[in-house]
């Protein structure tokens, strides 16, 4: 990220949508932001690979259809930009709140999952936390999925035991990778889980996670990082 106008740092961003006016709104919002800059915009999967390896943004806005016509769409774009050597946070945009589509951009690798009809003034503050926080899913259908794949809901104490099995690995050191390679669940999905509780829990960092799960006396067998 480069410096911005108030010492801050600048996020860049672009887009891959095949709607102009999509473009040109948050072309306009960028340029009402110090801290974000527009770095460009690509209406098919190819444009959108070939605008991310030039601009190298900090965040790459992905349309979900982008390409279908083509046979494409916007998780297999997803995937693909995840997999390069400096890889963009990749969020997802969508007109549909599914949860199956959710759990396909997480798997891919996305770092947000956002809906359309989302107003366009929350779309700065999204694009800062998926930078600062790792992440950023919609709400609305984010809760429910997590607790499908955890199997079940949060206990009392907020803390279902899917969760404490990943707040003992992050408790122990473990990166997502190793948590996940001992869970069965790719790093994806941990990461996911992770900004999922740290939300929840009012949390910036992972080892505050682990802080809170030790003041409920749920990891007496692990060492507070």
């Amino acid at each position: 990220m480069a410096p911005a106008r108030d010492g801050g740092a600048v996020i860049g961003f672009c887009v891959v949508d095949d709607h102009e006016v999509v473009h040109d709104g948050l072309r306009a919002l960028a340029g009402r932001e110090p801290d974000l800059e527009f770095l460009g915009a690509a209406a098919t999967v190819e444009e959108g690979e070939g605008l991310v390896a030039r601009a190298r943004p900090d965040v790459a806005m992905v349309d979900l259809r982008i390409g279908e016509r083509d046979g494409g769409n916007g998780i297999e774009l997803c995937r693909a930009l995840t997999r390069r050597s400096r890889p963009p946070a990749v969020v997802i945009f969508s007109a549909y709140g599914n949860r199956e589509l959710l759990a396909q951009a997480v798997e891919a690798g996305a770092s947000g999952y956002l809906l359309k009809e989302t107003s366009v003034r929350r779309v700065p503050d999204i694009l800062r936390e998926v930078v600062t926080a790792g992440s950023w899913f919609e709400p609305r259908i984010a809760g429910e999925l997590l607790q499908r794949r955890l199997g079940a809901a949060p206990s009392p104490a907020g803390f279902t035991a899917r969760e404490l099995a990943v707040v003992r690995g992050i408790s122990r050191g473990e990166s997502n990778h190793e948590i996940g390679e001992r869970l069965h669940l790719s790093s994806h999905t941990i990461k996911y889980h992770v900004a999922s509780m740290l939300r929840r829990h009012g949390c910036s960092r992972r080892a505050e996670l682990v802080r809170v799960a030790h003041e409920l006396h749920l990891l007496d067998d692990a060492t507070p990082s």
